[in-house]
């Protein structure tokens, strides 16, 4: 067996100043060797390299009889640690303010704000900006939960806080009662302890001293020469050990605290929690999708800059048109001669505007708002089905999962034991999910089903909560059948009936009553026994047929019933048999003189009784799962089993859970227990350091990863359910699957799962079963514990997914336009035909509103039929940049042929705002100049403002991007763009407020907009809304363009964490609350976290 003791807390001078003999790698030990035993490594290891309980106490200078005396505390902590956590540090304020401004982008679009402002060009009011400024920051306020424990100190019993427990403490045990902290038993009477949280162990472990565990493992090595019987399990003896984070369930006694802190089994799983921040994969395909725009933007904005003044002095020096500083008058762009300097800066200061429009125009804003709005929309609906999300981004990271590492119980299964099998004369399955039961179809007679019911009701102890699960299982089947526990004890049970009650050594329990009459030969007692299937068939001579009738129990029967057992044992059931005997007056009583030589079974116990059943109960599958399982492998995502059940139990349920099939073929590598599994894969590394992980380097530096990677891709692929799986098992799997890539969801309930929660790009808490450890780890907290809920939050991620892809779809169409309309009108017309203040209702208006609209569709089930998406794909896809590039030239031929010819089919039939071209029934041109240089609307601009021509050709612009909105409902050319689209009634006002919005400002928005202040004639509206409708057929034929003629950008993604925060980070950062990221916790791969669980 391979040596996994604990090396390495300490150093060697920390070693020499060691005030106590035990070091805190050897009390680490006593937990581990509990944690890793296969038979009685903890018991022997505490027996012969701690001396014993006395070894303990002398060492750590402690009494079992008086508890500690408080005068050497302080040497306590120094060298085994406090108990006392580290309070979190947390990033002040004002770093997240000057942090946020730190970025030239922003700073760039405030200088060229204030400019505007000052020289009163800008028309925004000031509520415009108010996206540009951090909304708020988050506020924590710890909040402590003071809880107590009694202590042994100097004599007395003592109430001491959880933070003042220190090593070598002497604690009271008590029933119901959360372990704060390490230990190991002095005395006990009937302790059990549930363990769930800790290992995954779902029955109840008894716990005894020192001393009977050595007795005990005495008693078992003498069974073990007797029956020469070599398995040896580790539930085979009794431990000692206590794990901090179980809970006892029964008993009292005292223990003796051997490990506090950080190196406790919950200290190590919280110092886990403790984590570097991690991108999400869409942050980074944001951040590269915002930087690629940005960086276009800003190239366009400086080309755009340039020409303008190469051609200003082009025209102005080249042909000696003025004298700059003699200030020679010429004829500016109004048509009035004024040459004065003023003039001259005032031109060049435009210049510089339109560069900054161009900026704004590309910097996609709406995108953080779009993210932000689907993340929250998301959230609300989420809840509705059961997952409660802690974490924002988690919503859209589910959205590429490709791996789910799932819990057993309580997730895949109802956490509820249940009768399922039954053979009373005949194997029969029960139909677990009917409400009730029918004697007349499990039963071909009253006798038989009498009998099963007076056995179940009378020989378990308690009401069916109280009871254990096995006999709950039992009881609710009666409860099911109609019977009445109460009422069938008070008809069978005597006040001073006699039971002799199941232990680990009996296997059995029994309850003498009475027949009322139902006597046979004589007979006015009966015995019922259930145990252990092989125990309580041994003691069988007769059985039941499935007439009821008493049949001798032969030879050729008793192997068919052994092979029913062992059929039941393949399928995950715990095998219950059931049987009685009827005995004379007075026997069976409650001595001792009736037991056998070794003092444990009763001699009425061993033959003489009658067969009536054998139960099969197991924890059964949710009814849902399957289908869960399926839908999951129809999306791409591979689910995984972690669980600490042996190897046969996890693997039938993973079969009834469709996880494996026989079409999938098991091998060795497909299901796996824990141990093997990390020991093949060598543990964890440091990738910094290249040490065994946990190492010595400073936290923030370590990144992990799976030793042997070779061994772990070769059996990734296949493995399917990790049995006996402990805590650093699953936490390898999962640092191993982030290793290759793939963007991990996992599921748990237990303290033991919250380093994988933490770990896992997304993890899964349950809320009615999982532990407050569990779900602070989390961040999707599922409400009823089920599978399928997890499937929906994939549902919901993917949903998030595509409602931002159709926003940027949308937007970048929007973008492009706008920016090609900025840009040429720029150089060729001198300015553009968009003036700023329209792009700031195109930009911050129609882009945020539109952001609502798309970022609230809701999910269709459909999303579950392709895969995820991977984490390294670009975001924009080949059918979106078919979209994005056919849309644009057709958008902007349209808005390019109003602007150069759209005097020639645009009427007007008002003949005043025709000017000087009366005879002709079309609108003034609205150009500064013609193409030889002849004034146009530069004539009129002063005295009437914008033209209806350029208003139409703002109209016709936004007019167009309001039916292409549309068209971004779908973005995997679905021909049908109208599908359900009144059932997001979100979408729909916001079309009504889009268009709304547009007819207001076209008709009264005047001088202030920079529109015809004699709005639009309802002729301009037809046109423009006919334009509109245009984009829908060619929309229609942009689908039928092949995919594979259009480039696609390749595999490109950015990590935040190593740039300076963009404009578009930051902006993340104000509306999704990102914390600030710094440069100094870059993560490339793993998460970063100290060491692994051991």
């Amino acid at each position: 067996m391979t040596d996994n003791t604990v090396k390495g807390f300490i150093d060697d001078s920390t070693r020499a100043r060691n005030t106590f003999p035990l070091s805190v790698d050897d009390l680490v030990n006593v937990v581990e060797k509990y944690r890793q035993r296969t038979y009685d490594e903890d018991i022997r290891y505490i027996d012969q390299n701690l001396k014993g309980m006395s070894g303990i106490a002398e060492s750590l200078k402690t009494s079992y009889e008086r508890g500690l005396i408080p005068t050497d505390f302080d040497q306590r902590n120094a060298q085994f640690g406090s108990n006392k956590k580290v309070p979190r540090k947390r990033t002040p304020f004002y770093r997240l303010f000057f942090g946020a401004l730190d970025d030239f982008m922003l700073k760039l679009l405030l200088v060229c704000a204030c400019v505007s402002i000052a020289i009163e060009v800008g028309f925004a009011e000031p509520g415009h900006r108010s996206h540009a400024w951090i909304e708020g920051t988050a506020i924590f306020i710890a909040v402590f939960v003071v809880a107590f424990v009694i202590c042994l100190r100097n004599g007395k019993e003592e109430q001491v806080q959880f933070d003042n427990i220190v090593v070598g403490d002497v604690i009271k045990i008590k029933a119901g009662m959360n372990v704060p902290i390490d230990g190991v038993i002095i005395r006990s009477s009937g302790v059990a302890v549930n363990e769930s949280a800790m290992t995954g162990e779902s029955d109840e472990l008894k716990k005894e001293s020192l001393e009977i565990c050595l007795h005990r493992k005495e008693e078992k090595e003498a069974e073990f020469a007797l029956t020469k019987d070599p398995h040896k399990t580790s539930h085979d003896l009794p431990s000692p050990v206590l794990l901090s984070g179980t809970q006892i369930t029964t008993g009292e006694g005292w223990f003796v605290v051997v490990m506090v802190g950080k190196y406790s089994c919950v200290g190590k799983i919280l110092g886990k929690l403790e984590q570097r921040i991690e991108t999400t994969p869409l942050q980074e395909k944001l951040e590269a999708i915002g930087t690629d725009v940005g960086k276009l933007g800003m190239y366009c904005a400086m080309l755009t800059i340039h020409v303008l003044f190469l051609r200003f002095f082009i025209t102005r020096f080249i042909d000696r048109t003025f004298d700059f500083f003699g200030g020679e008058r010429v004829m500016n762009k109004y048509g009035k001669f004024d040459g004065s300097l003023k003039d001259y800066c005032e031109e060049w200061l435009g210049y510089l505007i339109i560069g900054v429009a161009i900026v704004v125009v590309a910097v996609p804003e709406g995108l953080p708002l779009a993210v932000m709005i689907s993340l929250a929309y998301s959230v609300k609906k989420m809840l509705m089905d059961q997952n409660f999300v802690k974490r924002l981004a988690s919503c859209e990271i589910m959205g590429g999962a490709n791996n789910i590492c799932s819990d057993k119980t309580g997730t895949l299964t109802m956490n509820k034991m249940t009768v399922t099998n039954i053979w009373a004369g005949r194997d029969q399955q029960l139909k677990v999910q009917d409400p009730q039961f029918r004697w007349a179809d499990y039963f071909n007679n009253d006798k038989h089903a009498n009998l099963i019911s007076e056995a179940i009701c009378c020989n378990t102890s308690g009401s069916i909560r109280e009871a254990s699960a096995t006999e709950q299982a039992m009881m609710n089947m009666m409860v099911k059948f109609g019977i009445d526990l109460e009422a069938k004890r008070k008809e069978k049970l005597p006040l001073d009936f006699i039971r002799f009650h199941f232990t680990s050594k009996r296997k059995r329990m029994s309850t003498i009553t009475q027949n009322c009459g139902l006597t046979e030969h004589g007979y006015d007692r009966r015995i019922h026994m259930k145990g252990a299937a092989e125990i309580v068939l041994a003691a069988c001579t007769y059985y039941l047929n499935q007439d009821g009738e008493k049949i001798p129990l032969h030879d050729e029967m008793k192997s068919n019933l052994l092979q029913i057992i062992t059929q039941y044992a393949s399928q995950a059931l715990r095998t219950i048999c059931i049987g009685y005997k009827d005995l004379n007056h007075g026997e069976g009583g409650p001595t001792h003189e009736d037991m056998d030589e070794a003092g444990v079974i009763r001699v009425i116990e061993k033959t003489g009784f009658t067969l009536i059943g054998i139960l099969g109960i197991k924890d059964i599958i949710r009814p849902e799962v399957p289908h869960a399982v399926a839908q999951c492998q129809r999306a791409g995502i591979t689910v995984r089993m972690v669980t600490g059940d042996n190897k046969i139990t996890a693997m039938a349920i993973a079969k009834e859970c469709k996880i494996i099939d026989d079409q999938f073929g098991i091998t060795a590598d497909s299901v796996m227990e824990g141990p093997e599994f990390y020991e093949r894969m060598g543990g964890l590394i440091c990738k910094t350091c290249k040490q065994d992980s946990p190492c010595n380097c400073d936290p923030k530096d370590v990144v992990e990863g799976v030793k042997n990677q070779t061994a772990f891709r070769q059996i990734h692929q296949h493995l399917r359910v990790l049995a006996r799986s402990r805590p650093e098992d699953k936490y390898l799997l999962v640092t191993g699957l982030k290793e290759l890539g793939d963007v991990v969801a996992v599921t748990g309930d237990g303290t033991n799962d919250a380093p994988a929660l933490k770990k896992a790009d997304v993890g899964f808490a349950m809320g009615i079963t999982g532990t407050d450890v569990a779900k602070h780890a989390a961040d999707i907290i599922v409400m009823d514990d089920n599978f399928a809920s997890i499937v929906k939050a994939c549902m919901w991620g993917r949903n998030i997914y595509d409602n931002i892809r159709k926003f940027l779809q949308f937007q970048l169409t929007v973008n492009i336009v706008a920016l090609f309309t900025a840009f040429v009108g720029s150089v060729i017309l001198k300015e553009s035909p968009l003036q700023p203040v329209q792009l700031l209702w195109v930009n911050l208006i129609m882009d945020s509103i539109a952001s609502v609209a798309l970022s609230t569709e809701p999910p269709k089930i459909e999303l579950l039929n392709r895969p995820p998406q991977g984490r390294d794909d670009y975001i924009i896809s080949r059918k979106m940049v078919k979209h994005l590039i056919c849309m644009s030239i057709y958008e902007i031929i349209i808005v390019y042929s109003i602007v150069f010819a759209g005097e020639h089919f645009f009427p007007e039939p008002e003949v005043k705002y025709r000017y000087t071209r009366k005879d002709i029934p079309y609108v003034f041109p609205g150009r500064v100049e013609d193409w030889d240089g002849t004034p146009l609307w530069s004539l009129y601009a002063e005295d009437f403002g914008a033209s209806r021509h350029m208003s139409n050709v703002f109209n016709v612009f936004v007019i167009l991007q309001i039916f292409n909105l549309i068209n971004a409902r779908k973005i995997n050319d679905e021909l049908n763009i109208f599908d359900n689209v009144f059932s997001n009634s979100t979408y729909c006002i916001i079309m009504f407020i889009i268009f709304g919005g547009q007819a207001l400002i076209m008709e009264f928005g005047g001088r202030a907009l920079k529109v015809s202040p004699y709005g639009l004639h309802w002729s301009h509206w037809i046109i423009a809304i006919i334009l509109g409708f245009t984009t829908w057929g060619v929309n229609f034929f942009i689908k039928m363009v092949p995919d594979t003629w259009c480039p696609q950008f390749g595999k490109k993604k950015k990590n935040p964490m190593m740039e300076e925060p963009s404009a578009l980070s930051l902006r993340r950062n104000r509306t999704q609350s990102f914390t600030l990221r710094q440069p100094s916790n870059v993560v490339k791969e793993g998460s970063g976290r100290q060491g692994s669980f051991k």
